[in-house]
């Protein structure tokens, strides 16, 4: 793990061995002092450099005019002068080689047009010196474990295994302030500022890889590079607890929707729904993200949201088992062994249930006793300790024995909460400098502990794989088609027939649709469909129709097609004269026998990007407000968990007299408008609404899609926040007997096959593979080999059609180095295609990919010397070998792409 950071731009940001501070000064109360003087009060190792042309020694340090003066190599520029100054030391800086700065100087952007302009000379300067920068406008970083502070912080911070990353300065402050006295350690505090060059993205990727940082803490005003951090965010909830305090949380996404969708989500349920796919855990208040600070300090992961509570006092146990069921934490029944444990020292009265009350008159030895048992107890995930200060109770004692408990069996997060101020102070304090995190509310307490609940269930959904599913190819080019008339003519909304048709396009069942400008076209499209039909007024100016009385269902004979007609147009003229009047759309009645009416939409969110809702739907839907948001793209596992956020999938089951819906088919809908969003970036807005939904399958009755031009010189994806599975690197080949072969990126869905793969390779191969012995893939590896970021990473199977279905032959896959020029690759191929050129073909495949979707220009990899047909495929494909010099066993080899 070193070597991959050691490879990362940032290396020298978070791990200098000499740091240079511009603008250094002894001056009372000038920033320079303050950073020279934090710089100069840790234990930092390597050497401290002052600049500054005003002065010639600073603290009995000789001070340079000019970085340019400077002997020796600088891995690190820390800057304190004026802004007007900085493009041009940003230029030394390029002179003398130095990579990383810290730019804590005001001036730019907040600073209307002349920071503005400062901001661009800034930007331009790091660029063509190859330099990232933190900040502008920042408190600067702190690496505790370095005893390095690049900060003008007025407090030390203690080491501990906690990071901070902040868009405000102030809240770096706070919990810096707020750390020491509260045994409250950190990794790293990083201050982003402004972030016009390193932002949450690039500082995440380099933590969640930091050895020393075990979790996250993370303050958001706004999110600029939602691919990146999202990216990040991801890669780092994977291994580590992430906490995020997210502020502006009630601002609206748009107030003048054209569809249901658009007014029902909100920024903050996109959000929501970012965070979840991510993987991190939400705090709302300041109070929330201390904490969580608290309790991930502590080191302790749960493994489940069971919570057990230890109490003396009645009142207290009932508070925090209300806020346990407001956070989804269970408080899980004691087991029979504690239960007869309890019974030994408790009164015959007491509860038998948690919270355990050990009333208020409990020693220490029967707190002692109950948190053994609480400890030793399977059905608790964590314990939590709480004490009421009484009349003969003795809380420091108390805290003391908790401690010496907790100590002989430390396998389970333990929190605390003794209440109350002055009498408990000592008790708190012995208890917080000894690993044990204490809260002065119960409320707190069991917010703290849910979020290591979070974090674990986040994780265990994380390993969920969907099962095999088929592939699916939608009519693209037809569906460009019709977008493209509707932007030649100059319009932002398709019409109902083009709306339906682009929805067939993506195999979603629709009901066919005719556009009729008179009565007496209106008669021959019903009879073509056949009665009864829906008749609706057919006008680009009505974003809801029903609104304006331009809906007539059950149009039974042509009598009443003509009637219905002119009611329309009459209407029409009335509620909305000035709109334009194309005559009406006729559909055959939809039948779908005990039909839900769902809606399924799309909306687009200014940073995430496309947005996809699944909710209760109908004429009602803004009213009801029974919906949920997820970023696409979505697999099978994704699409039922965005049914299961809503009150309507209690109606998709059976019920009554009613048979259950085809479940499957609404998951199919959401995995198609999936598809649309992600393949066709003009598509801005869609709804389809009501979608029928019964037991023999789906219909999408009526449909609405916005559309608008993409920027120019835009990618793919670029307008998705996840990456969706790239359908342009698909490889149609052949095996030499005929037999077909397709080379194509990896899936989720592939799960069940790359595991068969693996099992069934032999035991060289996955030694060869994996360089140990393994017999499969854990379930973690499973996620991980098939969930794949497809921005820092690629793999791509080699499948064939076997017996039983779709059988994988091999896989070669590559991962992104940090410096983002290179990356390091895999391959291994079944024993049954050897020799058959599959391994040279998925390997030009692989660099392929890796020249031309991510630019990169040097692949590389570990192969064991041993392994002679991997070293002969090398060879042939240019690759250079060099023994490794660490591992003789070990043959390293790169090739230029």
């Amino acid at each position: 793990m070193q070597a991959y950071l050691d490879r990362s731009p940032l290396h020298r940001l978070f791990n200098p061995e000499s740091v240079a501070l511009f603008g250094a000064s002894d001056a009372e109360n000038s920033v320079g002092a303050k950073v020279w003087s934090n710089l100069t009060a840790g234990d930092f190792k390597g050497r401290l450099i002052p600049v500054n042309p005003k002065h010639k020694k600073i603290g009995g340090v000789a001070c340079y005019r000019s970085v340019l003066d400077v002997p020796g190599d600088i891995d690190l520029a820390v800057i304190a002068t004026p802004a007007r100054t900085i493009p041009q030391i940003i230029e030394d800086c390029s002179e003398r080689r130095i990579r990383n700065a810290i730019v804590l100087s005001a001036g730019f952007v907040e600073a209307g047009a002349e920071g503005l302009r400062l901001h661009c000379q800034l930007l331009d300067a790091a660029h063509r010196a190859n330099m990232r920068f933190l900040g502008p406008n920042c408190v600067g970083l702190v690496r505790p474990w370095l005893g390095l502070n690049a900060t003008f912080l007025n407090s030390g911070v203690p080491r501990g295994r906690l990071a901070l990353i902040s868009q405000s300065g102030a809240l770096c402050s706070a919990i810096a302030d707020w750390a020491a006295p509260h045994h409250l350690g950190f990794s790293a505090i990083v201050s982003l500022g402004n972030s016009a060059d390193i932002g949450f993205g690039d500082a995440l990727h380099f933590l969640a890889a930091d050895p020393k940082t075990e979790a996250i803490l993370l303050y958001i005003e706004g999110v600029r590079d939602a691919p990146s951090f999202l990216s990040a965010l991801r890669a780092a909830a994977r291994t580590k607890p992430v906490i995020v305090l997210k502020t502006g949380r009630h601002n609206q996404s748009s107030t003048a929707a054209h569809t249901h969708t658009g007014a029902l989500i909100g920024s903050d349920e996109v959000f929501d729904a970012a965070l979840a796919r991510a993987g991190a855990v939400r705090a709302r208040t300041f109070g929330q993200l201390f904490a969580a600070a608290e309790i991930l300090s502590a080191n302790k992961r749960s493994k489940g949201n069971r919570l057990g509570i230890v109490t003396n006092g009645g009142g207290a146990g009932v508070l925090a088992a209300d806020r346990a069921g407001d956070m989804d934490v269970d408080l899980a029944a004691p087991s029979e062994a504690t239960v007869t444990a309890l019974d030994k020292i408790l009164p015959p009265y007491w509860s038998r249930a948690n919270p355990i009350d050990i009333l208020g008159d409990a020693a220490p030895d029967k707190f002692v006793a109950a948190v053994k048992a609480g400890l030793a107890d399977p059905n608790f995930d964590g314990l939590l300790v709480m004490l009421t200060p009484q009349a003969m109770t003795d809380a420091t004692a108390v805290a003391e024995a908790v401690v010496s408990a907790v100590a002989e069996k430390p396998s389970k997060p333990v929190l605390a909460c003794w209440m109350g101020e002055s009498s408990v102070a000592e008790a708190r304090a012995h208890l917080s400098e000894n690993g044990i995190p204490d809260f002065t509310t119960p409320e707190r307490a069991v917010e703290a502990f849910s979020y290591l609940a979070q974090h674990y269930r986040h994780r265990k959904l994380a390993l969920e794989t969907p099962g095999p599913g088929g592939a699916f190819s939608p009519d693209l080019s037809g569906a460009r088609m019709i977008i493209a008339g509707a932007l030649g003519e100059g319009r932002s909304m398709l019409s109902d027939i083009e709306s339906k048709a682009l929805l067939h396009a993506f195999n979603i069942p629709i009901n066919i649709t005719i556009e009729a400008a008179t009565p007496a076209a209106a008669v021959v499209a019903a009879e073509t469909v056949g009665f009864p039909v829906a008749m609706k007024v057919n006008s680009p100016d009505i974003t809801h129709k029903s609104d304006v009385g331009g809906v007539r269902l059950n149009v039974m004979n042509a009598a009443d097609v003509k009637l219905a007609f002119r009611e329309i147009a009459e209407g029409m003229a009335k509620a909305r004269a000035d709109a334009a009047f194309l005559g009406v759309t006729v559909e055959r009645m939809a039948h779908v026998e005990d039909a839900r009416e769902l809606v399924i939409g799309a909306s687009r969110d200014p940073v995430f990007g496309p947005t996809i809702l699944f909710g209760a739907g109908g004429t009602m839907v803004e009213v009801l407000r029974d919906s949920a948001v997820s970023l696409p793209p979505l697999n099978a596992v994704l699409a039922n968990r965005l049914i299961d956020r809503t009150r309507v999938s209690r109606l998709l089951d059976a019920f009554r007299d009613r048979p259950a819906v085809d479940r499957k088919a609404v998951v199919e809908v959401l995995l198609r408008i999936s598809d649309l969003v992600c393949e066709l970036a003009e598509v801005t807005e869609l709804d389809i609404n009501p979608l029928f939904a019964g037991r023999d399958g789906v219909i999408a009755v009526d449909a609405r899609i916005g559309i608008a031009r993409p920027p120019a010189r835009s990618g793919p994806y670029d307008h998705v926040a996840i990456h969706p599975f790239p359908r342009h690197l698909v490889w149609k080949d052949h095996h030499s007997d005929g037999t077909p072969l397709t080379i194509r990126p990896i899936r989720p869905e592939d799960a069940e096959s790359e595991q068969t793969f693996v099992r069934e390779l032999s035991p060289e191969a996955r030694q060869f593979r994996f360089m140990g012995t393994m017999n499969q893939l854990s379930q973690e590896m499973l996620a991980r080999f098939t969930q794949i970021d497809y921005r820092r990473e690629m793999a791509l199977v080699a499948m064939t059609q076997g017996p039983r279905g779709p059988r994988q032959q091999g896989v070669a896959r590559y991962v992104i180095n940090p410096d983002m020029t290179s990356c390091e690759f895999a391959i291994v191929v079944s024993g049954e295609v050897q020799k058959q050129g599959i391994g040279t073909r998925l390997m030009k495949a692989l660099m392929e990919a890796a020249r031309d979707e991510h630019s990169l220009t040097v692949m590389e990899g570990t192969v064991l010397a041993r392994n002679a047909s991997m070293l002969q495929l090398m060879a042939e494909l240019g690759f250079s070998q060099s023994p490794d010099p660490d591992d003789p066993k070990l043959v390293f080899v790169k090739r230029a792409l």
